[in-house]
């Protein structure tokens, strides 16, 4: 399986050129959804670069502990917003399957935005699913680790390998190199533990 690890530097680097190819595009947004959790970064920078205050926050998951995929992603709104007539701007970090874009998408279309658009910071050929506005393509199938979500991707990666899941997460982080993740052997231990039990 292909890891593609992206460093923190990067992935801010990565979020700040997706902010700027929205802004380049001169279309003007009401409002910016971030998908979450790996949409909040990337969503929160875009909104200040647009300067959109009105930033809201959708649920969605997809991806089960360890790889598993839900047949659909479960979408969730605490309360939800107004938006009718609004501009909006759905952001997350990757399309993997299209699964999840697909169906916010519609759902924001159905609260009445018009019109709703996509970005993502990696578009995966493998979707289903083109966004409006992307960074990078993948033509091949990856696992991309975000720095922001450590602990859930090393664990899922781990998983996925079998044999003892703390052995195997160390050998991932050999192999990626992930020196700037700031974390002793001990807290690597003790996040991996949660997604565990």
């Amino acid at each position: 399986m292909r890891i593609i690890y992206i460093p923190w530097s990067k992935a801010i680097e990565l979020c700040y050129r997706l902010a700027s190819m929205v802004l380049d595009s001169g279309k003007q947004y009401d409002t910016v959804v971030a998908v979450s959790r790996g949409g909040l970064i990337p969503a929160r920078i875009i909104s200040d670069v647009l300067g959109v205050e009105d930033l809201v926050v959708l649920r969605s998951k997809l991806w089960g502990i360890g790889g598993r995929i839900r047949s659909e992603p479960e979408v969730s709104i605490h309360e939800p917003p107004d938006f009718k007539n609004r501009k909006v701007l759905v952001v997350d970090e990757v399309v993997d399957t299209g699964a999840t874009l697909t169906r916010i998408a519609r759902l924001i279309r159905d609260l009445g935005a018009d019109p709703v658009e996509t970005a993502v910071v990696h578009y995966k050929s493998t979707s289903s699913f083109k966004p409006d506005y992307y960074v990078e393509k993948i033509d091949e199938w990856a696992w991309i680790f975000y720095p922001w979500s450590f602990a859930e991707t090393l664990y899922g990666l781990a998983k996925t390998r079998g044999g003892d899941v703390y052995e195997e997460a160390f050998r991932i982080l050999r192999e990626i190199k992930a020196s700037e993740l700031y974390l002793d052997p001990y807290r690597i231990r003790e996040a991996l533990k949660r997604y565990s039990s």
